[in-house]
């Protein structure tokens, strides 16, 4: 991993809470590792990261694994990684709560080869991106879920790739991505292969959402950048802690909590962060309903 004081805050808190909690952790520096590249030669790290860590889950006799982009850190150290996963499935995503995005930073996969075979497939797509504003491997997903998981639906797929093909804007994309949702259709488990955790129900969320504010129920917030940190941008954050100082020799001990020196006005109770994130769904659904409204609009001019 490069960059590595852009994300030392989130990195710390998930070694030590996986040193305390006796998860293996593994952190891949890619653009240092000559072995990896040549398995995996992806010139986009979005696309390659997805290959080596398939690779890394096939070197391994872990059952599960975890993947975090490294802007993910843990607020709450109570929970249990085991509380999402569902072994009816192979691999777990879950959804953006402000929009209908397919969350491409963190999944949980099971070392099976449908999950090795999936993240690959995944990776490789990378090499048939279109030339629009694609998104990478955050758009791409939504085809590989279109690809794999409805095949049948053929004629639909080639429709949201006709947007995906003329995107331009963030906007754009997300017409294409709300295209592929309706191709997926209500379902959001599918037996022995993917399941999507609905918003507000996974091990993680966007730190904004709330400005940092979080409750118990609480465990992975994403988004700690150290530039966005009180900055006037996009995603922009003010620390939850009083301290960023992590005590790394205090992560297997009993007293591994310690580290995580709380500022008290950002913790609140479940019902006030709920209403927060409430909030966001309420207009992303609102959002999707007038999207696929443009997208009917577009298939009408298409065919006229």
């Amino acid at each position: 991993m490069e960059n590595v004081e852009e994300y030392r805050l989130a990195q710390n808190t998930f070694e030590c809470y996986a040193r305390f909690h006796q998860y293996k952790w593994k952190v891949i520096n890619f653009s240092s590792n000559k072995t990896l590249q040549k398995i995996c030669p992806h010139s986009d790290f979005m696309f390659a990261r997805h290959c080596v860590t398939a690779q890394i889950m096939e070197e391994s006799d872990e059952e599960w694994f975890l993947f975090i982009d490294a802007d993910m850190g843990v607020i709450n150290p109570n929970h249990f990684i085991e509380e999402w996963i569902d072994n009816d499935v192979n691999l777990i995503f879950y959804d953006r709560i402000f929009n209908y995005e397919i969350m491409s930073g963190s999944y949980l996969a099971r070392n099976v080869p449908y999950s090795l075979q999936f993240l690959r497939f995944w990776a490789n797509y990378q090499f048939k991106l279109p030339n629009s504003f694609h998104g990478t491997d955050n758009g791409a997903i939504h085809n590989v879920f279109m690809e794999l998981i409805t095949p049948e639906m053929v004629k639909a797929r080639r429709i949201c790739e006709k947007l995906w093909n003329r995107s331009r804007t963030y906007d754009d994309l997300y017409v294409y991505e709300a295209c592929a949702r309706s191709v997926l259709g209500d379902s959001s488990k599918w037996f022995e292969k993917v399941r999507i955790l609905r918003k507000g129900t996974s091990w993680a969320r966007d730190i904004w959402l709330t400005n940092s504010m979080w409750g118990m129920r609480d465990f992975v917030l994403h988004g700690w950048q150290k530039r966005k940190m009180d900055a006037v941008v996009f995603a922009s954050w003010p620390s939850p802690f009083s301290s960023h100082y992590f005590n790394m020799s205090l992560c297997e001990t009993e007293d591994a909590a310690i580290n995580w020196k709380y500022k008290d006005s950002f913790i609140r109770d479940n019902a006030e962060i709920d209403q927060y994130l409430n909030s966001f769904i309420e207009n992303s659904s609102k959002n999707l309903i007038r999207t696929l409204a443009e997208i009917s609009e577009f298939i009408n001019l298409d065919e006229a």
